[in-house]
């Protein structure tokens, strides 16, 4: 397994600890289960997505697309 350090707030830390000391985990474990739970939620969505075939060419035709839009500009038109 490959270590990456990581740098979180004092408040991060201190839910991490509470959740470690609740669960009886270290704070590495904790994090491994969070990312292992957002890994798959994004592979259950990914593979959501593709299974409508509309969506599955939209996907692959942003993936391929070599025009850029500003973040910025994303943010504006998502409203955020």
């Amino acid at each position: 397994m490959k270590t990456i350090p990581i740098q979180i707030s004092n408040e991060d830390y201190e839910w991490l600890s509470v959740q470690a000391e609740q669960r009886g985990m270290t704070i590495a474990q904790i994090i491994e289960e969070m990312v292992r739970d957002a890994s798959e939620s994004a592979e259950k969505e990914t593979a959501y997505l593709l299974s409508d075939p509309k969506m599955r060419d939209r996907l692959l035709k942003s993936r391929n697309s070599t025009e850029e839009i500003p973040y910025e500009i994303v943010r504006k038109k998502l409203g955020i």
